[in-house]
């Protein structure tokens, strides 16, 4: 095997774990957003057309909000103030198994239906795992977990007491450090407001403008289902 050949291949094989690495990009940050980059510490801004990784690390302050869609299936993950979540997935094929990781803080999930894998978030109390819906996560590592279905089904799982729940829409799933798990109607009152509704998408479209590596403006059209 000559040099020429294996520095193509070695290459080739960097090329491909990079693009592996790809998981999601953040269309929308408003307010205090930041990211931490997996293989970067230390958080920096985070702007709109964010390509993230496996393993990268969004914080949202007082006045933040972010939007990250998936780039296998366009799932949506919606990320309230003063939340702090880890972004890992695992490619099965053209797929992403994608899981969640946080202890504090409010996202909305709208998840397209999986075909491999699975969507799961999770704190250190629960876990939520679905195949294709769209509901309210709310971590909170001293008070418990809340889980608001909006529309499908979602598992519920209590890490200490090895209990599970199915949340359907129109209830809500409590779960505690204690072991308790309960599942009771939603009080409307206790549903987040989604910042996202308020603001209008042109068509069916999200056009991003973002920067190349040679420093020109580029732009991302990202079809919305």
């Amino acid at each position: 095997m000559n040099k020429k050949f294996i520095l193509i291949l070695l290459l080739f094989c960097f090329h491909q774990a990079v693009f592996s690495q790809r998981i999601a990009i953040a269309t929308k940050a408003l307010g205090s957003v930041e990211i931490e980059k997996k293989d970067k510490p230390g958080f920096n801004k985070l702007k709109a057309g964010t390509i993230l990784n496996d393993g990268d690390r969004i914080k949202t302050g007082s006045d933040g909000f972010a939007l990250v869609i998936f780039i296998d299936d366009k799932s949506q993950l919606k990320i309230k103030e003063e939340s702090e979540v880890t972004i890992t997935g695992k490619k099965i094929a053209s797929t992403i198994s994608k899981n969640i990781r946080m202890d504090n803080g409010t996202v909305r999930a709208q998840v397209n239906k999986q075909r491999k894998g699975e969507f799961v978030i999770q704190s250190t109390t629960s876990v939520a795992s679905v195949k294709g819906t769209d509901f309210w996560f709310i971590a909170n590592s001293e008070e418990g977990d809340m889980l608001i279905g909006l529309e499908g089904i979602v598992d519920l799982f209590n890490v200490i007491s090895g209990l599970s729940v199915d949340v359907t829409a129109g209830n809500t799933g409590t779960s505690d450090d204690s072991g308790n798990l309960d599942l009771d109607p939603t009080n409307q009152n206790t549903v987040p407001d989604d910042p996202s509704d308020a603001q209008e998408d042109s068509g069916n479209q999200i056009e991003i403008e973002f920067e190349g590596p040679n420093g020109e403006i580029k732009k991302l059209l990202i079809d919305i289902q």
